[in-house]
Formats: structure tokens, sequence, C-alpha cells
């Protein structure tokens, strides 16, 4: 009702869909489908990040499922900001006096882990990049 003439093909295919006019195949137009494939590209690319502000950076967000996948974008748009990368390394070790324990759970076992809410083990940053700060 409210679409541009120009998204009007688009609404009459999502009624369609709707309504189970279309069948168990769905053929999504092109417009669905963004020229560049990469997100961080699309969303950082037309950012200066030597004078960045928050309010440009605001409304800029990929959602990810897992740790993992939001570690290797983190590392991508680290890329696109100008300047020399700093590595912190978090301390990690098993406050227990049994060798037993200290075997079980090596150091290399330790760093490997990234637990829902704390930063990698090699947490890198560099100057005006965005960071959050929870607390628990």
């Amino acid at each position: 009702m409210r679409a541009l003439e120009s998204e009007r093909d688009f609404g009459a295919c999502l009624l369609d869909i709707g309504e189970k006019k279309i069948g168990s195949m769905i053929q999504l137009p092109l417009q669905c489908y963004p020229s560049i494939q990469d997100p961080i590209h699309q969303l950082y690319s037309d950012i200066d990040f030597s004078n960045v502000t928050p309010q440009e950076l605001k409304g800029r967000a990929i959602f990810t499922v897992n740790n993992e996948r939001s570690i290797e974008i983190n590392i991508k748009v680290l890329e696109f900001i100008p300047g020399n990368e700093t590595v912190y390394k978090a301390v990690d070790m098993i406050m227990s006096e049994d060798p037993h324990d200290q075997l079980t759970f090596p150091e290399e076992f330790l760093n490997s882990l990234t637990s829902t809410g704390l930063h990698p083990y090699k947490l890198k940053l560099k100057i005006s990049c965005n960071i959050m700060l929870l607390r628990n």
C-alpha cells in the first residue's frame, strides 16, 4: 500500500508467497541480492575511520550466531581502521595445586577457549576502534 513504485513488484511477490501462489520453490527478485556480497564492505566502506564519529557508526551492526564468526568479523572490520594494531593476551591458568588438574587443562587448551561474554585470548585493538565493556 505504501510501497514506492519501484518496490511494488517485490510487494506483489511477498503477497504471492503469503497466499501460497508460488509453489515450493521461491525465486527471490534480483533486488534481494546486493551487488557486493560482503556485509563488512557494505557497512563500513564509506567511513573514514581516521576521524569517525559515534553518530556515523550508529545503526551499523552485523549480528552473528556464534562467537567464532563474531571474532572473524571483528578482525576484518579492524583491517578497515588505519593505524597500528595492539595485541593484548589474556592470562589463563589453573588455580589448583593438583598436578593432575595441570595436565588435564594445559595452558594451550585454555587459550583456545572463548566463552560467551568474554574476549578471545588474543584481543586485537586499534586507536578509534569501538569496544563494548560489559559488567556482570
